[in-house]
């Protein structure tokens, strides 16, 4: 019987290939500015409804004291015609008890009546123009309508990625969500507008997934901490962007022509920007990988080795009469199935992910509700991620991705449990926590792209990636609720955030630590990720890197 022969990629180090790729050099450097605008413009679309969803003060008309066209928001006779405080004042009048105009100060009945006309402060947002008034579901039901949108883009997506390619999946989402997004801008109704949200998030929502895998494929074991700042220094760029373009283009409809038509320009892409090195090797297609690598050699001005070119260049013919291995043809999902350390693996980083979702946008919600101007609030909300970036940045090659995520979930826990504690005297502190906690998970969320892109294997990370992500969404998707929540029970909403973020920390004491070791290609390999000790026999060179590696 013929010797069975190895896939291509399984002769080929692929982290010793990006080392003498070199990968500060122009080929590399030019490779990440490329993959730091999705994540840049991803910045903008990801939450954009905190703005163009945002609530707006406006009153009931009185139909005996005002004409229905009238535009004076704060007459001298509306104290007494409003009752006072929260939803009351605005879903309720007194009637006056002359119908002669003009109407006086405290010439109203005590009896309340429900409005059908309202008079808005401002007219920026959806709640105005689609009149939204006292339907407060309405308005919090656009985030979560966003959020089943990219728990239903993330599968679809991850599947592209793994099936056709990293960068395909890369522009379709980038392309497809400024042509979408677009037609948001001549919604005439309510429905059509959140019928277009949920279709611009299924087609946009995976942008920035894409880059990220295809930005750590791009790059040596050592490098991967490097990858999650850089990506997430971009994202905090994005995010302080889309909030001075907010405050700047305040109208909604204008806000949507000046973000979204640009992302039509990702169609370049198809020429700029090379697929993923690793991908192309892991699906055997190493004419087109031997091709990018060459290019990124006489790009970068360097040398590959004498065995490294030895074995680009060596053809590997599997005989037609060879038995094919039927864990080979098996498809991805029934492998995945076989393997109950990968399932267990899979079920606690969806919970990790739907944590990090719900307390991250949860936080960021509620930023907008936060005293002051809202644009400054967020760009505050935003700018203090920085420090979670750079301390992840700092830590993660140093302590570990395992103890720095645990530390993060439960310094976010503890933060945000106290908030219910402090007193209403005391505002200052409240925001203190808020703030450590909203830098906690961001801290925690930057991670954990990092360790679950490392803890599943090559062929299938983007989908494996992309289904943790999609069973996170729930999280994202109960969030925007979070404010109705604290309508009635104003502390509710901390402790939750508190409580799930506990529980990821104590399940972050279940999986293993991917310092130092080399992104797993097969199930088998992701598998010994939690056997150091036991590994198969390492090749001689996979003994020379891990000793590098320990110096």
């Amino acid at each position: 019987m013929a010797e069975k022969t190895k896939p291509v990629a399984e002769g080929l180090d692929t982290d010793r290939l990006m080392h003498e790729l070199g990968q500060f050099r122009r080929f590399h450097l030019l490779s990440y500015f490329l993959l730091s605008l999705p994540a840049f413009a991803a910045a903008h679309y990801a939450i954009n409804y905190v703005f163009l969803a945002a609530d707006v003060p406006y009153r009931c008309v009185v139909p005996e004291c005002e004409a229905a066209n009238s535009t004076e928001y704060n007459p001298s006779w509306l104290a007494s015609a409003l009752p006072p405080g929260g939803r009351e004042k605005r879903c309720f009048s007194r009637a006056p008890l002359d119908d002669q105009l003009p109407c006086q100060d405290g010439g109203f009945a005590e009896e309340l009546r429900s409005c059908d006309q309202w008079l808005y402060a401002s007219k920026n947002t959806i709640v105005s123009e689609f009149n939204l008034a006292c339907q407060e579901w309405k308005r919090t039901l656009v985030g979560t309508i966003h959020n089943i949108g990219m728990l239903v883009s993330l599968p679809i997506l991850g599947y592209i990625s793994d099936r056709w390619g990293r960068k395909r999946a890369l522009i379709l989402s980038c392309t497809l969500v400024g042509a979408i997004g677009s037609l948001k801008a001549f919604s005439i109704s309510y429905e059509m507008y959140v019928i277009v949200e949920f279709l611009e998030t299924v087609a946009g929502a995976s942008a920035f997934p894409a880059a990220y895998i295809l930005t750590i494929e791009l790059l040596g074991q050592d490098k991967r901490v490097l990858t999650t700042a850089f990506l997430g220094i971009v994202l905090v760029l994005g995010g302080l962007s889309f909030a001075l373009l907010a405050k700047t283009f305040q109208y909604w409809r204008t806000f949507i022509l000046v973000v979204y038509p640009p992302s039509l320009l990702f169609l370049s892409y198809i020429y700029l920007l090379p697929e993923s090195i690793r991908w192309l090797l892991s699906q055997n297609r190493k004419e087109e990988a031997v091709e990018i690598i060459m290019r990124a050699a006489k790009m970068n001005n360097v040398t590959l080795s004498e065995e490294t070119l030895s074995q680009l260049k060596t053809e590997k013919i599997i005989p037609t009469d060879e038995k094919k291995d039927p864990e080979a043809e098996d498809g991805l999902w029934i492998q995945i199935m076989h393997s109950p350390i990968i399932m267990t693996r899979l079920a606690i980083c969806s919970w990790w992910w739907i944590t990090c979702t719900f307390v991250f946008y949860g936080l960021a919600i509620n930023s907008v509700s936060l005293a002051g101007d809202k644009y400054t609030n967020y760009m505050l909300v935003v700018s203090v991620e920085v420090i979670a970036v750079v301390t992840n940045a700092l830590v993660l090659d140093r302590i570990g991705r395992k103890r720095t995520l645990l530390a993060a979930y439960v310094v976010c826990g503890i933060s945000c449990v106290a908030i219910t504690f402090v007193p209403k005297s005391m505002s200052w502190m409240a925001t203190s926590l808020y703030l450590i906690g909203k830098i906690a998970i961001t801290q925690a969320f930057s991670g954990i792209y990092m360790y679950t892109s490392e803890l599943f294997p090559t062929h299938a990370r983007h989908s494996l990636l992309g289904f943790c992500s999609m069973v996170g969404r729930l999280g994202s998707i109960i969030a925007p609720q979070m404010p109705l929540l604290a309508i009635y029970v104003d502390w509710l909403p901390s402790v939750l955030f508190g409580a799930t973020a506990l529980i990821a920390g104590g399940l972050m004491m279940t999986t293993p630590e991917t310092l130092n070791t080399r992104l797993p290609d097969t199930i088998r390999e992701a598998e010994h990720i939690t056997a150091a000790p036991s590994k198969p026999p390492a090749t001689s060179q996979q003994q020379k890197d891990v000793a590098t590696s320990r110096c």
